[in-house]
């Protein structure tokens, strides 16, 4: 979520009247995050996010917004996609695809008890079982073949001792088993700040759009990482095993997908560490964007491989 498409108001209230929402009050760009276009959009009769794909393609899209929409149909809170006076809920602006969604209460809570990771554990599996009869299917794109060719770009930029890190951590995961774990529809970048609290409780998941079918143990680990993690990458164990009570409490892990989360979990930080590193070199310009740190998980890596 970032600003890198601007638009002014004549442009916006020209796009919007093909919606049935009311008159355009205010509108503004949402800077953190590193890959869409996001404005805060105000009209007379109600708030909406308007998210302007910079990387996606059109036909790429529908994936995510079907499930944004089959779930929220399933009373899982997430925003839900805006249809226009065309019953199209996804147009260009700009030449570039773009979507009104439903602006959701909350906002991305700064100091994370126990009490939050086990409401996001039980979250979490809600939505893995409230999306197990969703009928889209999309492969992951930033499986072990994205981080090994991500790697290979960015490898002369990588000090020798980080290449060594990543090339011996690809192999191991290339060599680990993953047969029989339960897959299903994963988020896939569940972060803070892709979780809203309102009145100190849990409102809603937002940004799906690194949704995809993949296995329900690597969506855990993901989550882990970032909401269980001490500053130095450690795993702070009372958070993660109330995240782990609050997720088991709806849906009850196998004991192939035990076995596997230290894998799923190294799996998890060497994307993570990937996409932050090609975010850091490769960044877009625009007038608004926040860079996260790629060594955080480095460290976070460096530790699971010596849990």
């Amino acid at each position: 979520m970032a600003v890198y498409t601007s638009i002014n108001k004549s442009e916006l209230e020209d796009w919007l009247k093909n919606f049935s929402i009311g008159t355009l009050k205010n509108f503004k760009g949402i800077s953190s995050g590193v890959t869409n276009t996001n404005y805060f959009v105000e009209t007379d009769t109600t708030k909406l996010i308007l998210t302007i794909f910079e990387e996606n393609k059109l036909e790429e899209l529908p994936f995510y917004l079907d499930l944004m929409r089959f779930l929220a149909s399933k009373n899982f809170p997430c925003p839900l996609p805006v249809i226009n006076n065309n019953n199209e809920y996804l147009t260009l602006i700009k030449d570039k695809p773009a979507v009104l969604v439903s602006f959701l209460l909350g906002a991305e809570k700064e100091s994370i008890t126990e009490d939050d990771c086990c409401s996001v554990g039980e979250a979490l599996a809600r939505l893995h079982t409230s999306a197990k009869d969703f009928s889209g299917k999309k492969k992951n794109t930033r499986n072990i073949d994205w981080i090994s060719t991500k790697f290979n770009e960015l490898k002369k930029r990588l000090s020798s001792s980080d290449q060594t890190i990543i090339e011996q951590e690809i192999d191991y995961q290339k060599n680990c088993l993953t047969d029989g774990l339960p897959s299903g529809i994963i988020h896939g970048d569940l972060f803070r700040d892709n979780v809203f609290f309102h009145q100190e409780k849990l409102s809603a998941f937002i940004d799906f759009y690194y949704a995809c079918n993949d296995h329900l143990i690597l969506d855990i680990a993901i989550t882990i990482n970032d909401w269980c993690s001490n500053s130095d990458g450690s795993l702070k164990k009372e958070k993660f095993d109330l995240f782990l009570n609050g997720y088991q409490s709806i849906r009850m892990l196998q004991n192939s997908e035990l076995k596997y989360l230290n894998n799923a979990l190294r799996l998890a930080a060497l994307r993570f560490w990937l996409s932050r590193l090609d975010a850091y070199y490769n960044i877009l310009e625009s007038e608004s964007v926040s860079i996260k740190d790629p060594n955080y998980f480095k460290k976070v890596l460096l530790n699971r491989q010596n849990e």
